[in-house]
């Protein structure tokens, strides 16, 4: 779990994980909002995707028990703050802690 934390106090990781095909416009509404606002470039330090096709990858969702996809799962340097399929989720979230 250490290695998907943030190096800094009160910033967050973005973490996708999905499985066979994430769509354009996930990952550009992901961008866009995490670019949208100065202030959430300045607290979400990472957006990181994870395919799950990837061995590599699917090790990471195994290990945090993510079995559903696509998940989203929230980090700051505590552990995980929310995991949701939805990204209306993560906005919600973030936009009431930042």
């Amino acid at each position: 779990m250490k290695e998907l934390k943030p190096a800094e106090t009160e910033k967050y990781v973005i973490h996708l994980f999905y499985k066979n095909y994430l769509p354009d416009s996930e990952t550009t509404e992901l961008n866009t909002f995490h670019n949208f606002n100065p202030e959430f470039t300045k607290e979400i330090i990472k957006v990181q995707f994870w395919d799950q096709e990837q061995k590599r990858d699917s090790k990471w969702a195994a290990a945090i028990g993510v079995k559903e996809f696509p998940m989203y799962v929230i980090v700051d340097i505590n552990g995980i703050v929310l995991e949701t399929p939805f990204l209306s989720q993560v906005k919600e979230f973030l936009g009431k802690s930042l």
